[in-house]
């Protein structure tokens, strides 16, 4: 195996650890903990559960198929539908403590850029996996479908990813803004630096995350016993769709 896929691999996993540790800091301890009640912290759930899910849990479920080429390609996809099936829980939920949060205090909701980008790509994510979810699990349409539509699967997988840590930057800076009051005389304080420190690191994984599977080099090695016909493409070149033969199953 590759030894910079290995070290890449490795360092996605150790920024995705240092952001649940930065993240579980920065929500439960500087923002002032966890509650269900419309309070302030009520509100930590949202960026607790959309980071978790959106970016962490997303980013590794599209790596599934590169964390684990010894997996046949069934189990492969099972596992990528079962975590990206989690991330649209974990984002409904994140979602209502935000609405709570904002109807407790009279505000009106989806009035920020952030929540805009944020609130379409949560809708598009979920769409996608109810298509993906139609389309190759049950009751998974013909080979031929599957193969004209996978293009569309892969690129709006990146896509929605790439929108996710946009939504999640924009998020934290306007949590910063609109939650952090700075002390006369002080122009920087904890929360700021914890969450600029995480959003760095949110964009080193995504960085990583996004050539891992881009380069073609890593990706899945195509079994002819288990192919069915999703490595078919819209190009009509065969030679393009072997080549993207080791993606075909997944959205990325």
């Amino acid at each position: 195996m590759d030894k910079l896929f290995v070290s890449l691999v490795i360092a996605s996993q150790i920024l995705a650890i240092a952001t649940l540790v930065l993240l579980g800091f920065w929500t439960g301890v500087t923002l002032g903990g966890f509650a269900w009640d419309g309070s302030m912290k009520h509100f930590n759930f949202h960026p607790l559960l959309m980071v978790l899910g959106m970016v962490i849990l997303n980013g590794d479920g599209i790596l599934v198929f590169r964390f684990f080429p010894m997996f046949s390609k069934y189990t492969s996809k099972l596992i990528h539908l079962i975590l990206q099936g989690i991330v649209v829980i974990m984002g409904g939920i994140a979602l209502k403590a935000s609405f709570a949060y904002q109807n407790a205090n009279n505000w009106d909701n989806v009035h920020t850029v952030h929540s805009w980008v944020g609130f379409t790509t949560y809708l598009m994510f979920g769409l996608q996996w109810i298509c993906g979810f139609l389309i190759f699990f049950f009751p998974k349409l013909s080979g031929g479908f599957r193969g004209a539509y996978m293009p569309l699967h892969r690129y709006f997988g990146l896509a929605l990813f790439a929108l996710a840590i946009v939504s999640t930057i924009s998020g934290i800076q306007e949590t910063i803004m609109f939650q952090t009051k700075v002390p006369k005389g002080r122009m920087y304080n904890d929360r700021q630096l914890i969450g600029d420190i995480m959003g760095l690191v949110i964009v080193a994984f995504a960085l990583i995350v996004g050539y891992l599977v881009t380069n073609k080099g890593y990706q899945r090695k195509e079994n002819p016993l288990e192919n069915d016909g999703e490595k078919q493409s819209l190009v009509g070149s065969s030679r393009v769709a072997n080549g993207w033969a080791g993606v075909a199953e997944s959205p990325h």
